[in-house]
């Protein structure tokens, strides 16, 4: 091996500390950005921040999801993921509604010992909720403390993340006491939550539930779950001597009644807290205005007595003593130097703030008229489009662009949507224009919504119905692609089943 030294000439780009602020004031949402500017102004004496009081407005902000905002669906639906290796398994739990909240105001028979109030308040926590119904039935302290500790490792979903058999050895218990008090935070709150899995978390659901067939549901939560993900309904109609249609109807009965995360009830208000937009647009007159989100941008301004000080600092008559009690002049120079880097810095935010609500409304306008089509008329006018062509017209880097719409929302007449969504790539096409990623989804999943239940189509009739009917040319693993990305099954876990005539 021979060693040596070379010499190498490279060109590489060093981001000065106030570019790369720039950059993550441009990156933030809105609210990230409120949060940041609230910690800066606590550590700045320079910068004097005033956050407007949330108005009525702000009921804008919560509408309910309709028309064609298929953006505001992908970014409050999350798909349930209990066992990572089993895609079907994952198909199969996300068929469940997003919350059943079949429990949100049950309260049992006052004739039962020790039960509890199901019902909660909007605002209250898992963890809140759990220890105060849990505190009614305890009176032993250190029966209370193992319940705290077991209701600790209890996760966003309601499941138990930690074995009985942990427990009992992080707390030098035995492991029949941590079953039993287990068992009493089971029963004493909304079925299913301190599950140590699914089975169990359906299997406590089901000994509240009122439902024909118990002894049937049982057996298919205990043994066939996996069968009745990958819809093998075959298997379980011979097994349990059932007819398919039955096996159908048993899991229909299960996807409407139970709930596989417990625990998602006591998110779902804050989830609606995070569809608030940067930027609002709205039809005035048929034409689109665009208005900055006001009550959530905080009023950013330099504090008029520090900049005083400042001010006379530069004129040789400076009385120190009518802005400071610091004696000492060199201290008092010191003082001048630091509140000037202060006014530097708070005059830089203020910079970057205002570029970024600049860079925000420029893109919206691009936005607007480039998908007018779509704004009058819906998904099926939505045109392809890069960041790269929204850079060239609007003058900016690529880069800047991608920055400037990460996760940020826009409101629009037709709803919520997140500013990617109008950046979609097109499928091109031999005699016509690129066509929209998004708008081809759009008709996939209608296709699929209007096909007959008993005879589902494949993927590859989906293809042959878009190329015939829409004159889109499309592979079939493209259909398959876009038909998961939407969380759409495949045939044959859509397919249902009639009842038998006898």
């Amino acid at each position: 091996m021979n060693q040596g030294m070379a010499l190498e000439q490279k060109q590489t780009l060093n981001l000065t500390p106030q570019m790369r602020q720039s950059i993550k004031i441009l990156q933030m949402d809105i609210m990230e950005l409120n949060l940041w500017i609230e910690k800066e102004s606590l550590e700045n004496p320079v910068l004097e921040v005033e956050f407007s009081p949330v108005t009525e407005r702000d009921g804008d902000f919560s509408q309910s999801i309709d028309g064609d905002n298929e953006s505001q669906k992908s970014s409050i639906d999350k798909k349930i993921d209990w066992e990572s290796d089993n895609n079907n398994m994952r198909s199969f739990l996300s068929s469940f509604p997003e919350s059943n909240a079949i429990w949100g105001n049950k309260i049992l028979s006052s004739d039962q010992k020790k039960e509890c109030d199901y019902s909660f308040h909007v605002n209250t926590t898992l963890h809140e909720h759990l220890l105060l119904n849990f505190k009614v039935l305890i009176e032993d302290d250190t029966d209370y403390k193992i319940g705290e500790f077991i209701i600790g490792n209890i996760d966003q979903n309601g499941y138990l993340t930690i074995s009985c058999s942990d427990i009992s050895k992080d707390l030098n218990i035995s492991e029949q006491l941590v079953k039993k008090i287990l068992a009493m935070i089971q029963n004493c709150t909304i079925p299913g939550i301190g599950a140590r899995d699914l089975r169990e978390c359906l299997l406590l659901q089901l000994k509240h539930l009122k439902l024909e067939n118990k002894s049937v549901l049982k057996k298919l939560i205990l043994f066939y779950l996996s069968e009745l993900s990958q819809k093998n309904f075959k298997k379980i109609s011979k097994e349990l001597c059932i007819s398919k249609y039955e096996v159908q109807c048993l899991l229909d009965i299960i996807v409407k009644n139970f709930e596989p995360k417990p625990g998602r009830i006591f998110q779902q208000s804050s989830e609606l807290n995070l569809l608030i937009p940067d930027i609002i647009v709205k039809n005035v007159d048929d034409r689109y205005e665009i208005i900055e989100n006001n009550n959530y941008y905080p009023l950013i301004k330099i504090n008029s007595h520090y900049r005083n000080i400042l001010k006379q600092s530069c004129s040789k008559e400076v009385n120190y003593e009518k802005f400071t009690t610091i004696e000492n002049e060199n201290e008092q120079k010191k003082t001048l130097k630091y509140l000037e880097s202060k006014l530097n810095s708070a005059r830089w935010i203020i910079k970057c703030i205002e570029q970024r609500r600049k860079t925000l409304s420029d893109i919206t306008r691009f936005i607007i008229d480039y998908q007018d089509g779509f704004l009058k008329n819906g998904i099926a006018y939505l045109r392809p489009l890069s960041m790269k062509k929204a850079a060239e017209s609007l003058g900016i880097h690529e880069s800047t662009v991608s920055r400037a719409i990460n996760n940020k929302k826009i409101q629009l007449p037709r709803g919520f949507y997140d500013m990617k969504y109008f950046f979609s790539k097109g499928l091109s096409q031999e005699k016509q224009s690129a066509i929209s990623n998004e708008k081809i989804k759009r008709i996939i999943k209608n296709y699929i919504e209007t096909e007959n239940p008993y005879f589902p189509y494949s993927d590859k009739q989906i293809a042959d119905l878009l190329q015939q009917r829409d004159n889109i040319k499309i592979a079939r693993r493209t259909i398959a692609k876009y038909r998961k990305l939407q969380g759409i099954l495949p045939a044959m876990l859509r397919r249902r089943y009639k009842k038998p005539v006898k």
